[in-house]
């Protein structure tokens, strides 16, 4: 007779109610919803005690660095680049997905940040809501949200991590001039107090300090320091919750600084802003999944990748840019605030399009497997491989020849 314990590992899942008091259970739990945990926490955090951080967020070296907010960010890179592996894009440089691959670079890059210019005009108050939101829309897709996402869905992850790798480190360079057009001179002052500084030389030296340049070296310490590959491997889940809990310490840093702000805010004002940040997904869903499966038409698999990436937003990098944009750390805070409802929308979304996803995937993968096992009707025998009756009498007459 089984034992309680070994029936229930023999199960798929858990009963709710024993998942409750299980610490396996709750700690897989913890580490699955890690990112939405650790957002709320820093939202709470900086509502509840906001002190802390908003002394963070001053805090200075060499002029104007907020040593707190980018110190963190640059260790979210390295861990991304200490945990790349290069063997696992290689699968998506197939000549098959050539067509999805380009159209999910040019979105990410270019299509979707056009959404920005109608962001920018929402009726929000304050109008720093908008401002954030149109910077959130020029953000590359997300660092480890977006793969897990598509494993989930049963699309192609290969190709899910060649489009955040790539897109992560082309925004470097397309960034500064989108947010140079779409915030001209004359919007900055409309944006609040803290008047805009969109230099795209100088956002450009400070991205590539932040972001591209301590990706290379976590990437090349993977590669040539002994050792290093596999520590990453053995952490992976540890260094990933390291670097998302880094992210949440910024969130929590920006959020700190425009509390009092965001207190007076009213709870319409609130939700029309919450309301526009999940409209933003919902659209680039609809829109990128339009084109995919009814214009490119690429296997289902990476028909997934490239929809799902393609409509994910960083907010990492968008608070990132945003402290790098305004030196008024209350305006940063409100501008902030949209681009972390984004993500965590994006986040709960995906959890529900994961299970309509996974569904087709699988039954997509029966019907091939079903295809498969049906025999091949046989061809009948070609007319010219039948030997003409003069032919056949030849070969019965061996003298004739």
């Amino acid at each position: 007779m089984l034992t309680a314990t070994q029936t229930l590992s023999n199960n798929n899942a858990l009963p709710p109610l024993f998942t409750l008091f299980n610490p396996s259970a709750r700690r897989a739990g913890v580490v699955k919803n890690f990112l939405p945990l650790a957002f709320a926490s820093a939202l709470v955090g900086a509502l509840v005690w906001p002190d802390p951080g908003a002394y963070l967020v001053g805090l200075k070296v060499a002029g104007n660095v907020r040593i707190a907010q980018v110190l963190p960010v640059v260790l979210v890179f390295l861990i991304s680049g200490l945990q790349l592996d290069t063997k696992d894009m290689r699968a998506a440089l197939s000549a098959r997905n050539l067509p999805a691959l380009a159209y999910g670079l040019v979105a990410i890059l270019a299509l979707t940040p056009l959404l920005g210019y109608a962001l920018r005009e929402l009726p929000l108050e304050p109008k720093e809501f908008a401002t954030g939101l149109a910077v959130f829309s020029v953000a590359p897709t997300t660092l480890g949200v977006g793969v897990a996402l598509t494993a989930a869905c049963g699309g192609n992850e290969a190709l899910a991590l060649l489009l955040t790798v790539a897109t992560n480190a082309l925004a470097v360079f397309t960034m500064p001039p989108e947010l140079q057009l779409l915030l001209p001179p004359a919007a900055e002052g409309a944006a609040g107090a803290g008047a805009l500084n969109v230099n795209v030389y100088d956002l450009l030296t400070k991205l590539a300090a932040t972001v591209l340049v301590p990706f290379a070296l976590g990437k090349a310490a993977r590669e040539y320091l002994p050792g290093a590959a596999a520590f990453a491997k053995a952490h992976r889940t540890r260094l990933s919750m390291f670097s998302t809990a880094a992210l949440a310490f910024v969130v929590w840093q920006t959020l700190s600084s425009a509390r009092d702000l965001l207190l007076e805010q009213p709870p319409g004002a609130l939700a029309a802003m919450v309301a526009a940040a999940l409209g933003m997904h919902l659209f680039y869903l609809v829109a990128n999944f339009a084109v995919v499966w009814h214009v490119l038409r690429p296997p289902l698999r990476e028909a997934i990748a490239v929809g799902i990436m393609a409509s994910q937003k960083s907010a990492p990098v968008a608070v990132t840019v945003i402290s790098y944009l305004s030196s008024n750390p209350a305006q940063q805070g409100l501008m902030a605030l949209p681009a972390v409802v984004g993500q965590m929308g994006q986040i709960f979304i995906g959890a529900a399009l994961a299970r309509q996803l996974s569904a087709v995937v699988a039954r997509h993968k029966e019907a091939e497997a079903l295809a498969a096992k049906q025999p091949q009707p046989q061809q009948p025998p070609a007319a010219s491989a039948q030997p003409r009756p003069d032919q056949a009498a030849g070969a019965e007459e061996p003298g004739s020849k």
